[in-house]
């Protein structure tokens, strides 16, 4: 049925697996990063406005742009390598909004810069900035939902042809805006926890660090029990053939969604009662929870399309262990560069 459209996909050097686990490792800590960012940012700018900003929660912001965005890196180059001709024919038809993100990307880390650096001299311009750091962000988050559904639905591909301007948003979709609405609350709930975590390694007074701790666990609380909500309107705009598979139509997808439910309803006790490590391991697996259910559904809509394990394996492993040597060295001098960080904001205290 498509295909006419649908371009043949590259071979691959190793077995499909690999990129597979790789792609969900790398994106879970990508989803970690971005959520504090997306989320943190937007949290940053409510207290601005509402007069509760405490200024040593506004400093990380810079550093979580240049993490979200190098470890945003593998998990596309792994979309790409096993849905590449999928990915990049959506790109295609939604061209200009989505390579307006590469220097919007850019000018939101200025703007993050802008934010902290003159929060004390310039404070109407440091306000600005942030502003337009979390539109940004903003932006870039909703034009990633157009183009991963997009993605997803060669039969919709035809609008490239009613306009080949490359303005194509996929509007149409029945779930983009409760998916968008979905992600963005994920990321106020991380983000939330993320400073929740900042809190408690800072070396803020006592009394100020445990109240902070708890209106961020509440606010991760919270918005988790809204979360409920959006995510069931989420699930039921999807197509039957995609959310039946976690009805009982896979074992193994119908256990992930019960998990993801009975984590959230963990969550909840965790963060009410001001249990930060419970809530910070309790966010963090649900995070991956999601990451794989989201990986589930994609299946899913692909099944009669693509499958991954259709791909030709060419039998050389040495660019994937090439890969992997350089990412390992990567993360450690990640690693580095983040105790450096620390080491110095600890002795400026």
């Amino acid at each position: 049925m498509y295909d006419s459209i649908i371009p043949t996909a590259d071979t691959i050097p190793v077995h499909w697996l690999w990129f597979q686990v790789l792609l969900i490792f790398t994106f879970f800590i990508h989803m970690i990063l971005m959520n504090f960012l997306l989320g943190g940012s937007l949290l940053t700018l409510w207290d601005l406005f509402t007069g509760k900003l405490e200024k040593r929660t506004t400093g990380s912001i810079p550093t979580l742009v240049a993490l979200t965005v190098n470890f945003g890196v593998p998990p596309l180059l792994f979309v790409q390598v096993l849905y590449g001709h999928l990915f990049y024919s959506s790109s295609v038809m939604l061209a200009v909004p989505w390579i307006l993100v590469v220097p919007i990307l850019i000018l939101a880390y200025y703007g993050a810069y802008v934010f902290v650096r003159k929060s004390d001299k310039a404070p109407v311009l440091s306000k600005g900035a942030l502003i337009f750091t979390s539109l940004s962000l903003l932006y870039i988050a909703f034009i990633f939902v157009n183009n991963n559904t997009l993605a997803l639905q060669p039969g919709r591909w035809g609008i490239y042809f009613d306009d080949p301007g490359g303005w194509n948003l996929n509007l149409g979709e029945p779930t983009l805006w409760s998916r968008y609405l979905h992600f963005l609350l994920a990321a106020l709930a991380i983000g939330a926890l993320g400073r929740a975590i900042a809190y408690h390694y800072s070396k803020t007074a006592s009394r100020e660090k445990n109240l902070q701790i708890k209106r961020n666990l509440k606010i991760f609380a919270w918005i988790t029990v809204i979360q409920f909500v959006i995510g069931s309107w989420f699930w039921l705009t999807m197509p039957e053939s995609v959310w039946k598979i976690f009805m009982g139509g896979s074992y193994f997808a119908s256990f992930m969604m019960v998990c993801g439910w009975l984590l959230a309803l963990l969550i909840l006790h965790s963060a009410f009662t001001g249990r930060l490590k419970s809530a910070m391991i309790l966010g963090g697996l649900e995070v991956l929870n999601m990451v794989i259910i989201r990986d589930l559904a994609r299946g899913a809509y692909l099944n009669e399309v693509f499958r991954p394990a259709q791909l030709e394996n060419m039998g050389e492993p040495s660019p994937l262990v090439v890969f992997l040597l350089i990412f390992a060295v990567g993360l450690l001098a990640i690693y580095y560069m983040i105790r450096l960080i620390f080491k110095s904001k600890t002795s400026q205290s």
